[in-house]
């Protein structure tokens, strides 16, 4: 009878994700490149890999990889399987590939609490609480394959190994959830960070509890089950961890990457950010909030929620003010990651709050029926009104749904970058004809497109997408003194310069090739031309 009464919330789950898998799909379907920046470093990423240097900086001669490989190895496979576009595919997959999320979000929120939580919580995380916020910024089925909302499903799985590990007690939970941890790293180094965190904070607590009860030998177990989750955590972890950890010993340099605050998360822009979040769903969230905290008794979940909220909101918090107090009184604090990555899974948890607010206002429209109408109904009738009632407020909210900057602004970027044709083809020439060897000198306006997801080597790649753990201001200083040697008499004695960053190609707008002067200790052709750009070989004398 259970399983019976569990199949219309799957059935309504199906329905909700093919409705939103319908929205992807027709973001995506017929687009030749996507918008964000993102993008371009993971297409540099493929090119790499599928000319056998993984674990290089496609960009920079010398370096090691130094973003999380999951996505972008992800997509090598799909373009191997597939023989699409590298950028086809990167554009297109993520309506299919990020349908994983919903899934397991579902799957964990009914393992951890029941099928009406589950799909409440559903119709929060896919249609309503990201409102017009871009994926990377709230959790939501996306139909873009960025790191941060495609790898999410690996977080809420360690949420439950977390609980499983903690409730049971065995060691063989404690293993996997290492494991799965180590591979959330391998994805996004934020959620891995949280959820690091969590179980600090939850061994902590334990070992603070034998401590006070004077269990010394409690103590010891504690720090094994430690060992045990943080063992597979480095071997699954190994493959990005061998180089951010064994090459870079996980030293920032370029901090700027760190105290990055894109778009609406831009400290100017807190108060319309706090504004996109004061919404309906919110009011919900807030009595499922209320509800959790004086009727939710499982012990071992109520700490690992309250862990999770008191790391997201304090973390974002202390990541949003560090920036602000370097800049105004020279106060440095050490940085963690950007503090939108805190706020995303922040968001998440208003997700579970929305599921447990649904149920309970539910659950009290009922009450109040039946008193009022003196008169009760069957279980099925009211599982039947639950489903129905979330449901419906799926589709009230749907036109607000569609609409969604996912769906609409990216798009749009998208169907715009498609078209600067003259860009693409100097993508296109370089990926055919100019060796991923070669160090290209380029302006900081094309060093992200077109020219950094060639894979070719560059002085500086733009701020954001820079190496955080090579100097950026020293290269980006150089780049721009070279470019206006060019456009001047450049003397013998910068030619130093030049050999130093080993400069093969150079790329400029026609605009600035107007003012070309070709040093006397190099000599320089011109191998691509179109109406926008020139490019040139470069050879030192």
């Amino acid at each position: 009878m259970r399983n019976k009464d569990n199949t219309r919330y799957i059935l309504a789950c199906v329905l909700m994700l093919i409705l939103a898998f319908i929205e992807c799909f027709k973001t995506v379907h017929d687009l030749y490149w996507a918008s964000e920046p993102d993008f371009d470093r993971d297409i540099a990423y493929i090119h790499a890999t599928l000319s056998g240097h993984y674990g290089q900086d496609p960009n920079m001669v010398g370096q090691y990889m130094w973003y999380n490989p999951i996505i972008f190895l992800l997509e090598t496979l799909s373009v191997k399987l597939s023989g699409a576009p590298i950028n086809v595919v990167v554009a297109r997959a993520g309506a299919y590939i990020n349908l994983i999320n919903p899934i397991v979000f579902f799957i964990v929120m009914v393992k951890l609490f029941d099928y009406k939580t589950a799909l409440a919580s559903l119709l929060a995380f896919a249609f309503v609480l990201s409102g017009n916020l871009p994926c990377w910024g709230s959790p939501t089925y996306s139909p873009w394959l960025i790191s941060d909302t495609a790898i999410q499903f690996l977080f809420y799985l360690a949420i439950f190994c977390c609980y499983k590990a903690f409730e049971t007690q065995k060691w063989v939970w404690f293993v996997i959830l290492g494991a799965v941890t180590g591979l959330t790293f391998l994805g996004h180094s934020a959620p891995a960070f949280v959820i690091i965190l969590i179980l600090v904070s939850l061994q902590a607590q334990k070992v603070l509890i034998a401590l006070s009860e004077k269990k010394y030998r409690l103590i010891g177990a504690y720090f094994l089950q430690g060992a045990a989750t943080a063992i597979p955590f480095i071997i699954f972890a190994f493959p990005f961890l061998y180089y951010v950890y064994g090459k870079y010993h996980l030293h920032f340099i370029n901090r700027i990457i760190l105290e990055c605050a894109p778009g609406i998360f831009a400290r100017r822009e807190t108060v319309t950010l706090l504004k996109l979040n004061v919404t309906f769903a919110l009011v919900i969230s807030l009595i499922g909030f209320v509800w959790f905290y004086f009727k939710f008794e499982n012990k071992v979940l109520r700490k690992i929620i309250w862990s999770w909220l008191l790391i997201t909101l304090v973390m974002y918090v202390y990541e949003s003010a560090v920036p602000t107090l370097d800049k105004k009184i020279h106060f440095n604090l050490p940085d963690t990651i950007p503090a939108f990555h805190y706020f995303f899974y922040f968001k998440a948890l208003q997700c579970i709050f929305f599921g447990f607010g649904f149920v309970y206002l539910f659950n009290l429209a009922i009450q109040k029926f039946e008193v009022y109408f003196k008169k009760k109904r069957s279980v099925s009738f009211y599982s039947n009104l639950f489903v129905a009632a979330v449901l419906i407020y799926m589709l009230v909210y749907f036109p607000i749904y569609r609409n969604r900057y996912d769906f609409t602004g990216l798009r749009q970027a998208a169907l715009e970058k498609g078209l600067e044709q003259d860009k693409i083809d100097v993508y296109n020439f370089i990926t055919k004809s100019v060796p991923a060897d070669h160090v290209m000198l380029c302006p900081h306006g094309l060093s992200l497109f077109p020219v950094m997801p060639t894979a070719i080597k560059m002085v500086s790649v733009e701020t954001y997408f820079s190496n955080p753990y090579v100097s950026y201001d020293q290269r980006e200083a150089d780049r721009v003194k070279m470019l206006d040697l060019l456009t001047t008499a450049t003397p013998d004695s910068a030619k130093h310069i030049f050999s130093s960053y080993h400069v093969n190609d150079v790329l400029l707008a026609d605009s600035a090739y107007q003012h070309y002067k070709q040093p006397s200790f190099a000599t320089s052709n011109v191998i691509f031309h179109n109406s926008s750009y020139t490019m040139l070989s470069f050879q030192i004398k």
